[in-house]
C-alpha cells in the first residue's frame, strides 16, 4: 500500500509537471495550487489505519524505518566518553523510534551550498532534507514544482504539534508560509535572546581608569575610544569582523544614530536599501574618520572572530563587537584577574535621552535549518511524525536540554543544567558540552532556551543587546517566479557594496566618490531590486 501510495504521489507531481513548467525551469504559484489539490484529494482517500495517522499516536514508533538524511552530526567530533549513550543523535532514534541514515550534503545554514547542489543534481534525494529554501534560487515554489520536496499542508495529520503550533500562532504561521498558505518545511523558530546574540561590550575596568561612564550617545563612545587610545595607548580601541557590517545587522547598533543599517529596513511599510539613505553616507564618514584616527581596529579587514575574541581578552582593544559566547570566552580567559570587568553595551544614540533602535537581529525565522520531507520519501508519515517529535512538550524539552536526570533537571520548576554541562572538566565549554546531549540550534525546533548554559554575568550583558530591531528588520518573504531573476542581480549589488562600502571606511577610496558608488549600484540594478522586495513584503503583510 505504501509503496502504492508513492508512486501515485510521483505520477500526481509528474503531471503537475508538465502542466506547469516554464522553459527556465520555473514554475507559476498556479502550479503549486494545483499540487497542492491534487495532493488534498489523495490524502482524503488515505488508509484510516495508517498508523502515523492514529489520533492516539505514541513515541516510539517500532523501529523498523529507516530514513536519511543529508547531514553530518556534530561534523565527525568525536563523542567524549562522558556523553557516551547520551549522545543526542543516537537517543533521538531511541525515542523516537526510527533510525536514521546520515549521507552527508549538508546545506549551509543560509545559503546553498555546492554539496548540496550536487545532491540535487544527482536526481537521488534523501527522505528528508535540511536545506535554507527561502535562500534557494526560486525559493521554496521552486523547490516543490521541481519534484525535490513536497507541500505539506494535506498531511498535517502526521505533524499535529507544528500544525497545531502554526494555526494558533499567526505571527509564526504567516513566517513560514508561502505567500498562499503553502507549508513547507519543518522550521527552525528562534526567539529573542537566540535573535540578538551579538552586541558590543566593554572593558569596565578601563571605563575606570580614565573616569568615564559607560558611553551612552555616538559623540561619548567617540570621546571613550579617543581616551583609550591616547591615554591607555590601546592598539585598538574599537574591533570586530568587518563582515558584521554586513550581515545579520550586527553593526545596525552603530549605525542606528542616524536611523540606518544594511541591507534592507523597515521604515514604517516603506522598505528602504541603506546605502541609498544619507544618513548611511553620514555613518560611514564617521566610521572613515575613526579608522583614520586610530580608533578603529587598523586590522579591520583582516581581523576573525578568534583575533577579536583576543584582542579583547588580553587588552588591544576596549570596546568589541562580538557573538555572546565570545564574550564569555573573554571573561573565562580573565577569571584570575580581579581587575578584569566587561559591560554590555546598549547601541549608541544621536542625543542624550534617545532610546536605542537599532541592533543585531535575526529573523523569528530565516530558513536556516529547515527541514523538510523529499517527494522521494516512501513514509511520509514516519518522516513527518519524526521531525515533529521537536514541537512536542517532550521533544522540545530533549532536544533543548538532553535526557532530565543526566544533563538537567527541574530546579523550583524551571529546566537547570547539572554540572556534567556547566562544569564539565572534560567538556569545560558548556556550549560544546550542550550539544552533545542535545539540538538546541541548528535544527528544526522551536526554540525555548538558548542561553541558560552561559553564565549569570554573560547574559546580563546580553540583555544591554536588545532594542526595537524588530521593528526595522525586513522579513524573511518568498518571491514570485516573475521576480526571481531580479532578486538574483543583488548579489552582485551585494559584492559591489562590501567591497566599496569597506574601501571608503579603510580609507583606500575617498568619501567624494560616494555618489560615483551610488550611481554604479543604480545601473546594477537596485532600484528594481528595492521594488521586487517591497512587492514581496506588501504580500508579506497580507498573508
Amino acid at each position: 500500500m505504501k509503496k502504492a501510495w508513492a508512486i501515485l504521489l510521483a505520477m500526481i507531481l509528474t503531471v503537475s509537471c508538465l502542466a506547469g513548467c516554464g522553459g527556465d525551469g520555473q514554475e507559476s504559484s498556479k502550479s503549486v495550487e494545483s499540487s497542492k489539490s491534487e495532493s488534498s484529494e489523495e490524502s482524503q482517500a488515505a488508509d484510516p489505519s495508517d498508523p502515523y495517522a492514529a489520533a492516539d499516536f505514541t513515541y516510539p514508533m517500532d523501529g523498523t524505518v529507516t530514513l536519511s538524511i543529508n547531514m553530518t552530526p556534530n561534523d565527525g567530533a568525536e563523542i567524549p566518553k562522558w556523553a557516551e549513550g547520551h549522545y543526542f543523535w543516537d537517543v533521538i532514534q531511541e525515542k523516537t523510534g526510527v533510525n536514521l541514515e546520515f549521507i552527508g550534503s549538508t546545506s549551509a545554514a543560509l545559503e546553498t551550498s555546492e554539496a548540496f547542489s550536487l545532491l540535487l543534481t544527482s536526481g537521488e534525494y534523501p527522505d528528508i532534507m535540511q536545506a535554507n529554501w527561502i535562500t534557494f534560487k526560486g525559493g521554496p515554489a521552486t523547490a516543490i514544482n521541481d519534484h525535490y520536496i513536497i507541500p505539506l499542508n494535506d498531511y498535517k495529520q502526521y505533524f499535529p504539534a507544528l500544525a497545531t503550533l502554526l494555526e494558533e500562532n499567526a505571527d509564526y504561521n504567516k513566517m513560514v508560509s508561502m505567500d498562499d498558505g503553502t507549508w513547507f518545511c519543518f522550521p527552525h523558530l528562534k526567539r529573542d535572546e537566540s535573535q540578538i546574540g551579538t552586541g558590543f561590550a566593554v572593558r569596565q575596568d578601563f571605563l575606570d581608569q580614565i573616569g568615564e561612564d559607560v558611553p551612552q550617545t555616538i559623540e561619548e563612545w567617540y570621546n571613550v575610544l579617543s581616551r583609550f587610545k591616547n591615554e591607555l595607548n590601546l592598539s585598538a580601541p574599537l574591533t570586530f569582523e568587518s563582515r558584521w557590517l554586513f550581515l545579520e545587522y550586527a553593526t545596525a547598533g552603530l549605525s542606528s544614530p542616524w536611523g540606518v543599517c544594511y541591507p534592507f529596513f523597515l521604515d514604517g511599510d516603506t522598505v528602504k536599501f541603506g546605502p541609498l539613505e544619507e544618513g548611511y553616507k553620514e555613518f560611514v564618514t564617521e566610521m572613515a574618520k575613526w579608522y583614520a584616527e586610530g580608533l578603529i581596529d587598523k586590522d579591520l579587514a583582516a581581523v576573525d572572530k578568534s583575533t577579536v575574541q583576543s584582542k579583547f581578552a588580553s587588552g588591544e582593544s576596549g570596546i568589541a563587537l562580538q557573538q555572546i559566547r565570545q564574550i564569555q570566552n573573554c571573561i573565562v580567559a580573565n577569571e584570575g584577574d580581579a581587575n578584569y570587568k566587561v559591560t554590555g553595551l546598549n547601541s549608541p544614540v544621536m542625543n542624550e535621552g534617545d532610546e536605542p533602535q537599532m541592533s543585531h537581529y535575526t529573523n523569528t525565522f530565516d530558513g536556516g535549518y529547515a527541514t523538510s520531507i523529499s517527494t522521494q520519501c516512501e513514509n511520509i508519515g514516519a518522516a513527518a511524525r519524526f521531525l515533529d517529535y521537536a514541537y512536542t512538550e517532550e521533544g522540545a524539552l530533549f532536544e533543548t536540554y538532553g535526557e532530565e536526570g543526566f544533563s538537567w533537571d527541574y530546579v523550583d520548576g524551571v529546566p537547570t543544567f547539572k554540572e556534567i554541562i556547566t562544569n564539565n572538566a572534560e567538556t569545560p565549554d558548556a556550549q560544546a558540552a550542550r550539544y552533545f546531549v542535545s539540538n538546541y540550534q541548528n535544527w528544526s525546533i522551536r526554540v525555548i532556551d538558548a542561553m541558560s548554559h552561559l553564565q549569570p554575568e554573560t547574559l546580563e550583558i546580553q540583555k544591554t543587546f536588545f532594542a526595537h530591531m524588530e521593528d526595522y528588520a525586513y522579513p524573511t518573504v518568498t518571491y514570485t517566479d516573475e521576480e526571481v531573476d531580479t532578486i538574483a542581480e543583488w548579489n552582485d549589488i551585494d559584492t559591489t557594496c562590501r567591497e566599496r562600502i569597506l574601501n571608503f571606511i579603510l580609507g583606500n577610496e575617498d568619501l567624494s566618490n560616494w555618489d560615483s558608488f551610488i550611481s554604479e549600484i543604480e545601473g546594477m540594478g537596485i532600484q528594481d531590486v528595492l521594488a521586487v522586495r517591497q512587492a514581496a513584503y506588501d504580500r508579506y503583510k497580507a498573508r
